[in-house]
């Protein structure tokens, strides 16, 4: 199929969008899909996968290069008659590279819900679970030139478990630091960050006197409009498809795409 076919073709009702969940727990693939399905227009098809390797849940920067490389292999592999991919972890690892690589728009989760907060207040603050992770985000955040207005990014000081539960075990915390980041940062607008904490957003927001943001609601509505759009795709600039040229060790979808197989 052509790069951009489907873009600048796509006036049909129905919409597929793949979300790509750069770890390996399933667990938190299918909470995060269920939170995009809530958000998705009628007629958008929500394909989820799970990265086929990496770490538990990504919290640093070596990991989040692991998941890069995840990111890539898994639009290889399932991109296929979808109009649009998802990044679908906060601190959007392989983002660009992934844009550089596809054929179809892609967003990251922690990317959209910045550009929504801005559109929604002055100074924004992400919550999240992990001091490694505050360090990641704030990196992220400068990466995409959205740190401006960044207020605060505030963090869980607690040991965590089992990443799976850290919604239900630290929501009172969360929503400690969502006030703290209120009062004493002067935030006007809260996004929650990291996959396991996906819906949080939703779920808490009657508690908290500011809007508050969710990565992934926020990535489905970005995607949905930039399908919408139908832009053409880059045939020059640094986000051109890249020239093909051997490879060797790569799984075999993104073996294709690499060396200009596919």
């Amino acid at each position: 199929m052509p790069r951009g076919r489907r873009l600048q073709g796509a006036t049909r009702e129905t919409m597929k969008l793949l979300l790509v969940n750069p770890n390996i727990t399933e667990a938190m693939t299918e909470a995060m899909a269920e939170e995009a399905r809530r958000f998705a227009s009628p007629g958008t098809d929500i394909v989820a996968v799970t990265a086929a390797f990496g770490t538990q849940y990504v919290e640093n920067r070596a990991e989040a290069a692991i998941a890069s490389h995840a990111v890539l292999d898994a639009i290889a592999r399932h991109a296929a008659g979808c109009d649009a991919a998802i990044v679908c972890a906060f601190g959007d690892p392989g983002l660009a590279a992934a844009r550089e690589f596809a054929d179809i728009p892609v967003v990251g989760i922690e990317e959209s819900a910045i550009l929504a907060a801005w559109m929604l207040g002055r100074r924004y603050s992400i919550i999240c679970l992990t001091p490694r992770l505050r360090t990641w985000y704030i990196e992220c955040a400068e990466e995409h030139g959205l740190a401006g207005r960044l207020a605060s990014v505030r963090a869980l000081d607690s040991a965590i478990d089992d990443i799976t539960r850290a919604k239900q075990q630290f929501r009172g915390h969360l929503v400690e630091l969502c006030m703290r980041a209120i009062e004493q940062d002067e935030a006007e607008v809260i996004i929650f960050g990291g996959g396991p904490i996906a819906g949080l957003a939703r779920e808490v927001s009657a508690d908290i006197p500011v809007p508050t943001l969710d990565g992934v609601s926020c990535a489905v509505r970005m995607a949905e409009a930039l399908v919408g759009l139908r832009p053409r795709p880059a045939s020059r600039g640094s986000f051109a498809r890249p020239a093909a040229k051997p490879a060797k060790g790569l799984a075999p979808e993104l073996m294709r795409r690499i060396t200009g197989a596919a």
